[in-house]
């Protein structure tokens, strides 16, 4: 485990108080300019210029400084991006796991509610309590017996011939 500021894929700590983050919207993140191949090299051919070849270019060394402070937090974002993307796989599995035990607890509990309701004298009450439960953990797949039944119901009726219009 390394330290929260240079994490390493698998830190569960990773502190980016350093860094000054924008949220921005989709239209916002279309419409911004884009780096393509080759920004390594345009940034260095900027900085190793002597400053009198840059003066005589038309750049000025703030705007130079500025570049290098950006370039610093753009190679800062690039250092910790893997370890936060394995962190958000490593949540998003971790809860799918935890969804995967809710959902078969809930269906043990749904079907120990149905079978010890059939032995109470209140079963129905009981039932009733925990409707929200059973319909989560039985309602789909009753949905899809009633629509089973319809078609087959619907494929045994003969079909009306239409009716004869009057000329």
């Amino acid at each position: 485990m390394s330290d929260p500021k240079n994490p390493v894929p698998g830190d569960r700590a990773i502190d980016l108080t350093d860094l000054e983050l924008h949220d921005i919207t989709p239209d916002m993140a279309r419409r911004i300019l884009k780096l393509r191949d080759g920004h390594p090299e345009a940034i260095q051919a900027v900085l190793l210029a002597p400053p009198a070849v840059r003066k005589q270019a038309g750049l000025s060394e703030a705007e130079v400084g500025d570049l290098v402070e950006t370039w610093a937090t753009y190679q800062r974002i690039e250092q910790v991006l893997p370890a936060i993307h394995k962190l958000v796989e490593l949540l998003e599995e971790t809860r799918l796991v935890h969804g995967a035990n809710i959902a078969m607890q809930l269906g043990e509990m749904a079907h120990q509610v149905r079978r010890r309701s059939t032995k109470l004298p209140n079963g129905d009450a009981v039932l009733a309590t925990f409707e929200a439960l059973l319909d989560y953990q039985f309602g789909l797949a009753q949905t899809v017996a009633d629509r089973r039944a319809k078609a087959k119901a619907d494929a045994e009726t003969p079909a009306q011939p239409p009716a004869s219009q009057p000329a």
